[in-house]
């Protein structure tokens, strides 16, 4: 009986708690102006099974090449190609119109540029440990809805009745939504 009432006590005095912990991955906190850190995946497609390394397309590099930035096994073995990017971003801090490089295209790059255009290659950009995300418009009600796979194109393609035109996006305008505690 006793000890009954020692474990009916103990429960008692115990508040329920949740929390979770996902191995390998912890809490950031950043203060307003703290660069973020921002990184780039494997380019995917929805029409082939072949991941394609970011930098295989002329993309602007960061100083001194990229990195790998892998930070586990796991992306390893799932095939991911996580590496560094030339990109700064910045808590709480709008920036316009920064030109982060200029890349003049040879005849191999525009081709290779316009085949993964073709084919609907994404970018996969992590921030902050997030994958990126896209806005666009339903194709069925023409309504908007958010695409949380598959990063977002590298550009499109446009049907012209004389040609096929092939626009990669020249201008990359981010917005980025931040949910504080």
């Amino acid at each position: 009986m006793r000890f009954f009432s020692a474990c009916a006590a103990f429960v008692a005095t115990v508040t329920p708690t949740s929390a979770f912990y996902v191995p390998g991955v912890h809490p950031e906190t950043f203060q307003r102006n703290d660069e973020i850190p921002m990184k780039v995946n494997s380019m995917t497609s929805l029409h082939t099974q072949l991941p394609r390394d970011y930098y295989r397309l002329p993309f602007c590099r960061p100083d001194g090449g990229p990195k790998m930035a892998s930070e586990n096994l796991g992306e390893f073995l799932t095939g991911n190609k996580i590496q560094s990017s030339p990109y700064v971003i910045n808590m709480l801090r709008d920036t316009y119109c920064q030109i982060l490089c200029q890349v003049r295209l040879d005849g191999d790059d525009a081709k290779q540029l316009r085949l993964h255009t073709k084919y609907g290659y994404h970018n996969n950009w992590i921030i902050d440990n997030i994958p990126s995300a896209t806005q666009g418009l339903s194709k069925a009600t023409g309504e908007k809805q958010l695409h949380y796979a598959g990063g977002f194109p590298i550009g499109s393609v446009r049907i012209n009745h004389d040609s096929n035109m092939h626009a990669p996006d020249s201008k990359l305008l981010a917005k980025k939504k931040f949910h504080s505690f």
